[in-house]
């Protein structure tokens, strides 16, 4: 969230949507910042974990099963799409950016971060991160899924969005205490990179 402020930290009252939301990290954190969050997923199982969780924790969220390329939302539903480590792994990347096109509202903002296509990122987030170091499961990430910025932009821009300039991310801030790295902005999107996009 550190980049994503520096862009606009205004969440009280949006309505934002959490894509491919997992066990809810992220829908807890636009939550606990204001927003109206229904977060989607296909996977129903850790879907019911995020519930638990959000009902825990007195959050009031809503979790939908749904996938990418058809969300289960009205157009113009949305005034924030947040998509962290998501892109890189649907099986269609323009039907995805054309369906948060739809539900977002004119002015709406699409926050991202992905992998990119690079001789390096399969070395490190492959190799190193699943297969040596363990920090995923092994088969998380398919090399052949991932996404120059080139290419994400352009398809972004034809569906009328714009586009300011992404940045590198990546485990730059140290470690915390259950030792996981902290991630954040660095000066090279070789390997993982964010951004932001606005509906026209």
């Amino acid at each position: 969230m550190a980049y994503f402020d520096r862009i606009d930290s205004r969440w009280e009252g949006l309505e934002a949507l959490d894509l491919g939301c997992a066990g809810g990290y992220m829908a807890e954190v636009l939550a606990r910042r204001g927003a109206r969050v229904v977060g989607i997923d296909p996977w129903i199982a850790v879907l019911e974990v995020a519930r638990q969780h959000a009902w825990q924790s007195g959050l009031d969220i809503h979790y939908l099963a749904g996938v990418g390329e058809s969300l289960p939302l009205h157009d113009n539903s949305v005034d924030r799409v947040v998509c962290v480590d998501v892109l890189e792994h649907v099986h269609n990347l323009a039907k995805v950016l054309a369906e948060v096109r739809r539900v977002l509202r004119p002015g709406g903002m699409l926050f991202f971060d992905t992998v990119n296509r690079t001789w390096l990122s399969p070395l490190l987030v492959v190799t190193m991160a699943e297969n040596v170091l363990r920090m995923l499961p092994r088969g998380t990430h398919d090399p052949g899924m991932f996404i120059r910025p080139d290419q994400l932009r352009s398809q972004l821009e034809r569906l009328g969005f714009q586009v300011p300039p992404m940045v590198g991310m990546g485990p730059a801030l140290g470690i915390n205490r259950r030792l996981d790295s902290l991630f954040g902005k660095i000066p090279f999107t070789g390997v993982m990179y964010a951004g932001y996009a606005v509906r026209g």
